[in-house]
């Protein structure tokens, strides 16, 4: 069956119909889904889409897609729905029933890839982290260029961008006909380019048109300004700070009103205030953004400078695990100010290295008991920059559950298939399982090593926080969270493999680890878990509750 969905409206309408999209090809996975919609841009690289078309691109359309086919449309305008009209359910939900859609919470989604990133990042080269505004909507003929009931006033705009200016460099979409503000950079460019510059904000004042819906399908939290709750009930998203306009202080004369309390183009007659400054509470704005989340405070990609956003996935990142790994947290922690990280199980220095590149101010500990593999980080330290080898420091040590001497068993690269030193282990492997998991046969080495506990070692190098702790020992993991008992405390987020079925003896597997870490306060972040190439271990990340 061949499902024909067009969608009449502006780029927001577009926007939002990505989530019906996903709820359409949910219900009918084996269908074809043709989207028909005057912002075929915003469905690229959707895989809920077989057909992505313009209006403009409709020649041939009966003879390829209808003559013969089954078929089922979907056309109609769900802005004409009673429930709706009646904000009784919020315009994905309305339009999903209106089609006989099972509507499961389905959000909108935007796809832009790696290459669309760094392309278009280039426009918008800052020093400064990035605030993004988008202060005016509305139709290009649009005789006032303002619209009181979907606009922020001129002045209230300003007063928000006069707080920030010194601190951000402040990026103003508008078209060349929309009023202009001081003291912030104008951007006019393609849908694309936009949500990249979106991805690369760390705050955000938007109202109610395409860019909300653009920051919510990119699981950017925003504050966006609503002129009634009727309007967020039917357009907004509970992961936005909304600021609804105060109530009316004049009685409007709603004589241009039909389906909605206000018209969108803000006739006149129907203006409830005094002034114009009566509408919002400017304080209560800025307040929202001094105390929204954060994506990722000024900390960039070392090429592009782009800021890391929730829905870059990891083959985008493939050259940095770390990049992986902080693109689940955008939009959902708070990475402003990362001042400590700890990598335990360095092996080669790599992550604490592209750490340092995210967080240019905090202190990074490597430990790695594996003399080899610490004499390699010690080797890559030494060629670090002054900066960078100051705030980094490795240590040739294990941590665990106990303090003192210890056995550890170590890969021997001579000995094995592949030289895979990261497969040494406080533990053997287990009978025939040496390194196949892998696809390799390794050969491991009995060795003796340091080991001390976290909180120990914490408390002799006065470390009283820890913002981010990377795992990656090889079966060990709850052996080092056990050892961390204290500081466990005053850590907010594990980036940790977790082991799904054992391949050493002694192996600590993720349903231990889960139960441990949520009676210490700690959440497996939604959306983090990822296999690590097979199926015996993951990647996942907890966040403190």
């Amino acid at each position: 069956m061949k499902i024909i969905f067009q969608i009449d409206g502006g780029l927001g309408k577009c926007i939002i119909a990505t989530a019906v999209c996903k709820a359409i090809k949910a219900q009918y996975p084996d269908d074809e889904l043709i989207v028909i919609s005057g912002y075929p841009d915003v469905f690229l690289c959707n895989n809920n889409v077989d057909q992505n078309l313009a209006f403009h691109e409709m020649q041939y359309f009966w003879q390829r897609n209808v003559k013969g086919q089954e078929l089922k449309l979907m056309l109609h305008n769900p802005y004409l729905e009673i429930d709706f009209v009646t904000a009784r359910h919020h315009l994905i939900q309305t339009w999903c029933e209106m089609f006989g859609i099972k509507y499961n919470g389905e959000q909108p989604e935007l796809f832009i890839n790696s290459r669309e990133r760094g392309f278009y990042s280039n426009q918008f080269q800052s020093q400064k982290p990035i605030m993004v505004v988008q202060t005016n909507g509305g139709a290009q003929n649009q005789p006032n260029k303002y619209s009181w009931t979907r606009d922020i006033p001129l002045a209230i705009a300003q007063y928000i961008v006069n707080a920030f200016a010194n601190d951000y460099q402040i990026f103003h979409i508008r078209r060349e006909d929309q009023l202009a503000l001081q003291n912030v950079t104008p951007v006019h460019a393609n849908f694309r380019a936009l949500a990249v510059l979106l991805m690369m904000s760390d705050k955000r004042l938007l109202i109610d048109s395409f860019s909300q819906h653009a920051a919510a399908a990119l699981g950017l939290p925003s504050v966006v300004c609503l002129i009634d709750p009727m309007v967020a009930a039917q357009f907004g998203y509970d992961m936005h700070t909304n600021v609804i306009a105060n109530p009316p202080t004049v009685k409007p004369e709603l004589k241009h009103s039909f389906l909605s309390k206000f018209n969108i183009t803000g006739t006149p007659i129907e203006f409830p205030y005094n002034h114009e400054g009566e509408i919002y509470n400017a304080a209560k704005i800025a307040n929202a953004l001094m105390q929204g989340k954060l994506a990722l405070h000024g900390n960039t990609y070392q090429n592009g400078n782009l800021r890391i956003a929730e829905n870059v996935n990891t083959e985008n990142n493939s050259n940095s695990m770390v990049a992986s790994r902080l693109a689940r947290l955008a939009g959902k922690a708070d990475l402003s100010n990362i001042k400590q990280v700890l990598e335990i199980g360095s092996c080669h220095l790599g992550q604490s290295i592209e750490f340092a590149q995210f967080f240019q101010d905090a202190k990074i500990d490597a430990f790695e008991p594996v003399p080899a593999s610490y004499e390699l980080c010690v080797n890559r330290h030494n060629k670090l920059d002054d900066h960078n080898k100051n705030r980094i420091k490795v240590h040739n040590l294990a941590l665990g559950d106990s303090t003192g001497e210890i056995p550890f068993f170590a890969v021997d690269p001579e000995l094995s298939s592949t030289p895979n030193v990261g497969a040494s282990s406080m533990f053997r492997f287990m009978d025939g399982l040496n390194g196949t998991p892998f696809g390799q046969n390794l050969v491991q080495t009995e060795i003796a090593v340091q080991a001390d506990t976290l909180d120990n070692w914490c408390e002799n190098n006065n470390i009283s926080e820890v913002d981010i702790m990377w795992m990656d020992v090889q079966g060990a993991e709850l052996l080092v969270l056990k050892g961390a008992d204290n500081i466990l405390k005053n850590t907010r987020i594990i980036m940790t493999e977790v082991g799904l079925k054992p391949y050493y003896e002694g192996h600590t597997l993720k349903p231990e680890i889960d139960e441990y870490l949520l009676t210490r306060g700690f959440c497996e972040l939604e959306g983090s878990f990822e296999l690590n190439g097979f199926d015996y271990e993951a990647n996942t990340i907890y966040v403190k509750n």
